[in-house]
């Protein structure tokens, strides 16, 4: 009782206002260990939206053998996670970009280097419809390139991207410069890029220019190993950013260096597979994914899907359904 009285404080302090979600679909499981990959692989469950793709990725080699117990936790273990309700992908990839630093790449067709692309890292924000908007100097080699071929592409990485098993999105379209005649507009989106990058006071320099892709034609996203896929711009336009984004970190954060024990405890209750590490790497509205060291078939690193008894849509709600999923968890004891 002492816990989850310590778990139930800490974690309303941790918590602010939110929004609801709108809906969910049917994740697929990642993985980390390739012994696993090959154990655990479970195939593509499309949801209504039909957002995601498979890549296709295998793992070399033959699976390792099981015993017939091992074989029954893991057919139980992809019928659970095949079922486990996951964020459509267009939240996410609103979610990624909201919580970026908002610095990513720009691919240009070069003017330089002609027949080639070149990146440059840039600042950007997103207007209120979504688009991403930039302010370019006169004297950078990416505005004589879009000046000359608008097609460009911009690539975001999570905001705590370490590597491949992270997530990163492109978005690809024309990018255009704004008519300073259009004052109104020039106004917000300046008042949009200093309150997102508040130090840019070189913004309002002569030489500078701001610069929209005001047609986005694709988008590309990759949520890590074996999770790819594509929205369409009408997807992307509808989507707004998870309400739990902006305070998932310190909330995972607090669980993982007080409560990985109930966090283990939870994986087995509800994903059926025991394990002896876990760490909570994502959380949103409709659930939390955690990578765990599970006890089954060899043993390895797995995402695993712990969705939340249901979509959490007021204050204090994530507080509550950790709380109900712990005491839930330990009482299957």
């Amino acid at each position: 009782m002492t816990m989850l009285f310590v778990l139930s404080c800490s974690l309303l302090m941790t918590i602010r206002h939110f929004k609801p979600a709108s809906s969910f679909q049917f994740p697929r499981l990642t993985t980390f260990s390739s012994k696993l990959s090959r154990t655990f692989s479970i195939s593509s469950t499309k949801s209504d939206d039909s957002e995601k793709s498979s890549t296709g990725h295998q793992s070399p080699g033959s699976a390792p053998a099981v015993s017939p117990e091992d074989e029954l936790i893991i057919a139980k273990f992809r019928e659970n996670q095949s079922k486990a309700a996951k964020l459509p992908m267009a939240v996410e990839v609103r979610s990624l970009i909201d919580q970026s630093i908002c610095y990513g790449t720009l691919a240009t067709n070069s003017v330089q280097f002609e027949g080639y692309p070149t990146g440059s890292i840039v600042g950007f924000e997103l207007n209120d419809e979504g688009n991403p908007f930039f302010v370019f100097s006169t004297m950078s080699a990416h505005t004589r390139d879009v000046q000359k071929d608008v097609k460009a592409s911009l690539t975001i990485l999570a905001k705590d991207f370490k590597g491949a098993a992270e997530g990163r999105v492109v978005l690809i379209g024309d990018v255009q410069k704004v008519d300073p005649a259009n004052t109104e507009v020039i106004a917000n989106l300046r008042a949009k890029y200093l309150a997102r990058h508040k130090d840019a006071y070189w913004i309002d320099f002569g030489d500078f220019s701001y610069y929209l892709m005001h047609k986005i034609v694709g988008i590309r996203f990759v949520g890590g190993f074996a999770m790819a896929g594509s929205i369409s711009p009408e997807e992307y336009y509808a989507a707004k950013p998870d309400p739990i984004a902006p305070f998932a970190g310190p909330v995972m954060k607090h669980m993982n260096d007080d409560h990985s024990d109930s966090t283990i405890a939870m994986v087995k209750h509800y994903a059926g597979v025991a394990c002896s590490e876990a760490q909570i790497v994502s959380l949103d509205s409709m659930g939390m994914t955690v990578k765990a060291k599970l006890e089954v078939a060899g043993g390895g690193f797995a995402k695993v899907r712990l969705p939340f008894p249901r979509a959490v849509t007021e204050r204090k709600q994530v507080k509550e359904v950790l709380v109900e999923m712990t005491r839930a968890a330990a009482g299957s004891e």
